[in-house]
């Protein structure tokens, strides 16, 4: 397909922007195929309440009305208390881009809440002006475990649009006659005529059965972001085996489940998790959400798609069946293929075939 004129820019357009009146403090190695991650400062606050700026007001205006006290990231976050970390430099946009933000999947497979708060921006998660400046902070809370962060740490993304992007139903069903959208558990690619659309976005559906996934009740036990394939799964989370097709979700818990589609993100798209509309029901589906471009893919198209880790809570104690809808999945057009797409590097979660836990954890089976 011929790249789009306007979309999500690759890591090469990136790269541009990290010089002295852009982003002059973040370096090549926070680069991803097609978003920025956003590193911790050694700046942070325990305060006492999430909270949004207005259009009008300094994020760090607002510490006061907070009531923040600083924190000295060498001590675990507390469970259930919340933060603000700003994240390193200050950030300026080129005129004509602007900015959404999505946690990294280290931070959302350990139930760990984060917001990406900025400066005169009445909204988590996005710089949605073209040309903003100003700070970016992290707003977090552990729900489940305690947690260690350090400077340089990175919990979000930073993905920029020169313009709107989303897939529509001709070019949806060109990139799945090209190579593949959506599969089946056994690699089958579906056709358009066998997906279901909601708005503009794909359902997806969820896998109840052997190997279902994870659940977390909480711990007191610390985990430290840092650490990579060291925690033992069964210290924090525990394995889910289901024989009958259902499994009944605890409104405190956290799990760690997987879709039963396998998506592929050919490397001229990239894709996020959408937030469940609430008439499938009173849950959150993701913590995460960003596909990055050649995921699933292989280097050729070979791959036949990978199942997506979700991140699942919920409101209300609720009984779910396997092939129950469960997620929302957007696919947008990049601006350009990224000169690296996700399957051609190195990651923990490239050889994903059920609910994989975060890269802090040894790798079982």
């Amino acid at each position: 397909m011929p790249k789009s004129k306007t979309g999500v820019l690759p890591k090469q357009d990136l790269r541009g922007l990290l010089v002295p009146g852009y982003i002059g403090d973040v370096t090549e190695k926070y680069l991803n195929p097609a978003s920025i991650d956003m590193p911790l400062s050694d700046e942070a606050y325990r305060v006492e309440a999430i909270f949004l700026p207005q259009e009008n007001e300094a994020v760090r205006d607002l510490l006061p009305s907070l009531g923040a006290t600083k924190h000295n990231l060498d001590n675990p976050l507390e469970v259930g208390v919340p933060y603000l970390i700003r994240v390193v430099d200050r950030w300026k946009l080129p005129s004509m881009v602007y900015g959404y933000a999505n946690p990294k999947s280290s931070t959302g497979r350990i139930g760990f809440f984060c917001r990406t708060v900025a400066d005169k921006v009445s909204m988590y998660d996005a710089i949605p002006t073209p040309g903003w400046s100003g700070e970016i902070w992290m707003l977090v809370r552990p729900d489940f475990m305690p947690v260690l962060v350090t400077p340089g740490l990175a919990l979000s993304q930073l993905r920029l649009f020169d313009g709107k992007s989303f897939l529509d139903s001709l070019h949806s069903e060109l990139a799945i006659t090209k190579s593949g959208l959506l599969f089946t558990e056994d690699g089958r690619k579906l056709s358009l005529s066998e997906t279901h659309r909601h708005d503009d976005s794909f359902v997806l559906t969820i896998h109840v059965g052997e190997m279902m996934g994870w659940e977390c009740w909480g711990t007191r036990k610390v985990l430290d972001m840092n650490k990579k394939h060291f925690y033992t799964p069964e210290d924090f989370f525990t394995p889910l085996q289901v024989s009958n097709g259902k499994f009944t979700l605890r409104k405190s818990c956290f799990y760690v489940l997987t879709t039963k589609e396998r998506i592929m993100v050919p490397p001229y798209l990239s894709a996020e998790l959408r937030a469940i509309e609430p008439r499938f029901g009173e849950f959150r589906s993701h913590a995460a959400g960003y596909i990055d471009p050649g995921w699933g893919y292989g280097v050729n198209g070979e791959a036949c798609g990978r199942p997506i880790t979700l991140e699942v809570t919920t409101q209300e104690d609720m009984l779910i069946r396997d092939g129950q809808t469960i997620a929302r999945i957007r696919y947008e057009h990049m601006k350009d293929i990224p000169e690296t797409a996700y399957d051609q590097a190195a990651s923990h979660y490239t050889e994903q075939r059920t609910a994989q836990l975060s890269k802090h954890f040894k790798v079982v089976g």
